[in-house]
C-alpha cells in the first residue's frame, strides 16, 4: 500500500502538482486515463489517514440534489454529514427560479395536457442534439411525478392559482405543458423546507466546508474525503484541512462550474470575463478536479448552457430574467440592428441564446401592458432596477434602444397577424391562446444578452448514480448527481429539467449511497 501523508500535511500545492495530468485530460473530456496500476498521487490513499470526523454517508453540497440525497440517506438509517463551501445552505437551488418539469402529473390532468414518457424524454433529445443519456432522461421522466409528490410531503411549496389550484408555467424546447411553476421565492421554497427537515432529523448543514481530495483505500474504494474548513472564497490552498471518512459513500452533489472563469474557458474560450454568469460565487470545479483525480470519467465539459434572456445592464442572475422568461411566450426579440425578429421565441435555450449572439450585440423584447404575460409577473422589479424601461409608443421604444423606427413598427405588425391568427408564419412558435397583440400603451422594452447559466459537463455516472471510471467501471463509494454528473442533458437542457433531474437522481444517490456495506 503506498504511503499516504497525514491529513494535516495536506496542501493545494501537492494536489495541483499530482493532479496535472488529471486537469489537461479533464480539460479534454478524457478524465481518468492514466494507465491502468499506476496511482494518482492527486488522490489521497487512506492507510495512514488521520480521521478527524467520521459518518456513513458524506455528502458535498445543499443544493436540491444534496438535500434530496441527504435526506433520503438519513430516512434509511444511515448517519449523515452534509458540508457546504458557502456560508449559507442552498447552493444554486435557492437562487433558482425553481419551476419542475413533471410528467403526468395531477396538474397536467386537470388541465387536460396529454404527456406521456416518450414524448418527456423526446423533447430532452432534441434540445440536447441526441448526446443525451436516454436512459438517465428516462429515469428523470418515469420518477420526476412521485418526486414533485414527495417534495411536498417533505414541506416543500409551490405557486397555485387564484383558485388555490398548482399551475403549468410555459417553458421554450417543451412539445407540451409539463412544468409546475414555482412561487415567490423560487427554489428557496424547496431548499428551506429541506433544511429544516434535516434539522429535524438531527441533521446540520456544515457551512464554509470545502472539498478538495478524495481518499481511496488499497482496493480503489473511495472512503473518505479531505475539506477545508473556513476557506477563503474558492481558495482551496486556504482554511484548515479536515480528513471525513466517509463508512459507506460521498456523494458529490456539488453542483456545475459556471463561476470558475478559468476552467470553463479551458472548456469553452468564448466564455471569457466579457460573459457574465447567473450563478453563485461558489460554482467551481474543485469537486470535479477532485473526482477526475480519483480516476473518474469526465463527459460533456465544453457544453455550457447559456441562458437567453438575461440582461447585460445588470450582473448575475439579477432580476430581468424574472420578467423576461414568461414574457418569451408573447413578445418578440428584435435584432437591435434591424428591429426584425430573431428567433421562435419558446426555442430551447441553446438555439435561443445563439440566435441572439448571431447577432453581434444584444437584442431587445418589447410588449406593451395588456399582452403581459401573469399581468406582468416581475415587470415591476425590473422597472425599479432600471432593468426594463415603459415608452409611451412603439416609435420611443425603437428609438430608445437605436433602432430603426419603421422597421421595428412593420415587425411588431407582423407579429400582431401571427397572434390574431395564432400561428407563427416565419419561427413556427406556438402562439399561446391568451396571447394579445402589442398595439396599446404603454409598452415596455427590455435588452437581452445570454449568460452562463448551467454546465451539462461533469462526471459520468449509471443509473444508480455510480461514478464510472474510463473503463465504465464503478468506482466503489462515490456517488455523484445533480450539475455535478455529466451526460444527461447532451448539448443543452431544457428549462425546468433541472430541477427534475436533480431532485430526482439526488434521492436515488442517497439511497443508494444508504445501502452501501460500511468500511
Amino acid at each position: 500500500m503506498q504511503l499516504m501523508r497525514n491529513a494535516t500535511e495536506v496542501s493545494r500545492r501537492s494536489f495541483i502538482a499530482g493532479a496535472a495530468m488529471a486537469g489537461v485530460a479533464a480539460t479534454l473530456g478524457l478524465a481518468g486515463c492514466a494507465p491502468q496500476g499506476e496511482r494518482n498521487e492527486a488522490t489521497a490513499q487512506g492507510s495512514n489517514t488521520k480521521w478527524s470526523e467520521e459518518c456513513d454517508v458524506l455528502v458535498v453540497g445543499s443544493g436540491y440534489t444534496g438535500l434530496a440525497a441527504a435526506i433520503e440517506a438519513k430516512s434509511a438509517g444511515a448517519d449523515v454529514k452534509v458540508i457546504e463551501k458557502a456560508n449559507r445552505a442552498g447552493g444554486n437551488s435557492s437562487l433558482a427560479a425553481g419551476d419542475f418539469a413533471v410528467c403526468n402529473s395531477s396538474v397536467q390532468e386537470r388541465e387536460g395536457v396529454q404527456d406521456s414518457i416518450d414524448q418527456y424524454v423526446d423533447d430532452m433529445m432534441v434540445a440536447g442534439l441526441y448526446l443525451n443519456d436516454r436512459d438517465k432522461c428516462r429515469m428523470i421522466a418515469e420518477k420526476s411525478n412521485e418526486t414533485w409528490e414527495w417534495t411536498i410531503e417533505m414541506g416543500a411549496t409551490w405557486a397555485k392559482n387564484d383558485d388555490g389550484e398548482y399551475f403549468l408555467y410555459p417553458y421554450g424546447g417543451h412539445t407540451v405543458m409539463r412544468s409546475i411553476a414555482q412561487g415567490e421565492g423560487g427554489g428557496a421554497n424547496v431548499t428551506g423546507p429541506f433544511v429544516a427537515k434535516l434539522e429535524e432529523m438531527g441533521v446540520e448543514i456544515e457551512t464554509k466546508r470545502m472539498l478538495t481530495e478524495l481518499v481511496k483505500d488499497d482496493s480503489g474504494r473511495v472512503i473518505g474525503a479531505i475539506v477545508h474548513d473556513k476557506p477563503n472564497g474558492n481558495d482551496a490552498e486556504s482554511g484548515t484541512p479536515v480528513a471525513i471518512k466517509a463508512n459507506k459513500a460521498v456523494v458529490l452533489a456539488s453542483g456545475g462550474f459556471g463561476r470558475d472563469l478559468e476552467f470553463r474557458m479551458a472548456q469553452d474560450p468564448r466564455l471569457d470575463d466579457s460573459v457574465d454568469c447567473t450563478n453563485q460565487e461558489g460554482a467551481t470545479a474543485e469537486s470535479l478536479r477532485a473526482a477526475v483525480a480519483a480516476g473518474a470519467m469526465a463527459v460533456h465539459t465544453d457544453w455550457i448552457q447559456l441562458l437567453p434572456f438575461m440582461s447585460p445592464d445588470e450582473q448575475g442572475y439579477g432580476v430581468a430574467a424574472f420578467y423576461t422568461d414568461g414574457q418569451a411566450s408573447y413578445a418578440p426579440t428584435l435584432n437591435a440592428a434591424t428591429g426584425k425578429r430573431i428567433v421562435n421565441e419558446l426555442t430551447d435555450r441553446k438555439r435561443y441564446a445563439d440566435a441572439i449572439l448571431e447577432t453581434g450585440q444584444p437584442c431587445v423584447q418589447i410588449t406593451c401592458k395588456k399582452a403581459l404575460y401573469d399581468n406582468g409577473s416581475g415587470l415591476e422589479d425590473a422597472l425599479a432596477a432600471g432593468i426594463a424601461t415603459e415608452f409611451s409608443s412603439i416609435e420611443e421604444a425603437a428609438e430608445h434602444y437605436g433602432m430603426p423606427v419603421d422597421a421595428v413598427k412593420a415587425e411588431i405588425d407582423r407579429y400582431n397577424t401571427f397572434v390574431a391568427n395564432k400561428t407563427d408564419e416565419d419561427f413556427g412558435k406556438p402562439i399561446p391562446e391568451d396571447a394579445q397583440s402589442i398595439d396599446e400603451a404603454p409598452f415596455y422594452g427590455v435588452r437581452l444578452w445570454p449568460k452562463v447559466h448551467h454546465c451539462m459537463g461533469g462526471v459520468k455516472t449509471d443509473l444508480e448514480c455510480r461514478a464510472l471510471d474510463m473503463n465504465l467501471k464503478v468506482i466503489p463509494g462515490l456517488y455523484v448527481a445533480g450539475e455535478a454528473a455529466g451526460g444527461i442533458h447532451g448539448a443543452c437542457r431544457l428549462g425546468s429539467c433541472a430541477t427534475a433531474d436533480c431532485l430526482v437522481n439526488g434521492r436515488i444517490a442517497g439511497q443508494n449511497a444508504a445501502k452501501e456495506q460500511a468500511v
